[in-house]
């Protein structure tokens, strides 16, 4: 399978190319800073902007799939609302078959399933740039294209635990805690989440083993 990615050289994104390459895939990086991205056999990048939907749309043109893990700077109250229609324009003009979109738990009605202490802090200090996720995400159902929204919750640099969650929002009912788990996990469910054509249109958690309660 051919991988479009963009946020080559954030934190989940950069365990993302690492875990696609592993997994055999070949990958295409859509990248501001080009000789940011890490050097890996296999990888093909691609120097441009996310507000250039043109250079994107070329630059994924041929692949299977986008994933796109890129989050913007928490103090950016608009990133997503200006960066997710772009991503859809490009998915949709270049004929790439879906969009794996990483979000964050709490955007949204996430953040109902949340501790009383997370919903706090996701409702004061994080309220904008969860509200932009939000806004943003609203547009994926109409989109006309093929779609999965990734909600991590906290995320740590370390080595992959042998066991985590991935569950659909819907079957979830509380996420107690703050449950933190590796980028390299997360990665791994992107790479996963990325040839599953049956999570078309699904919410998707990504949680610890034990972070979770069922409905």
């Amino acid at each position: 399978m051919k991988i479009a990615l963009v946020g080559a050289t954030g934190n989940v994104g950069s365990a993302t190319l690492r875990e696609a390459v592993a997994a055999g895939h070949e990958v295409v990086a859509f990248a501001r800073r080009p000789d940011a991205v890490e050097k890996i056999d296999g990888v093909r990048v691609v120097e441009g902007a996310l507000d250039d939907v043109a250079g994107l749309t070329s630059a994924i043109t041929g692949s299977d799939v986008l994933v796109a893990a890129v989050t913007g700077p928490v103090r950016d109250k608009t990133f997503a609302q200006r960066t997710v229609p772009n991503l859809i324009a490009a998915v949709r003009d270049s004929g790439v078959g879906r969009l794996v979109l990483v979000s964050a738990f709490g955007a949204g009605d996430t953040a109902l399933k949340a501790s009383p202490f997370a919903r706090a802090l996701y409702r004061t200090a994080l309220k904008g740039f969860f509200d932009d996720k939000a806004a943003a995400e609203e547009l994926l159902p109409a989109s006309g294209i093929n779609w999965t929204a990734v909600y991590p919750v906290n995320l740590k640099a370390g080595q992959p635990v042998s066991e985590w969650a991935a569950e659909p929002i819907e079957k979830v009912k509380k996420v107690p805690g703050l449950p933190t788990l590796p980028y390299s996990n997360v990665a791994k469910t992107l790479v996963q989440l990325a040839t599953d054509q049956g999570a078309s249109g699904r919410r998707i958690l990504v949680t610890t083993k034990s972070g979770w309660k069922a409905v």
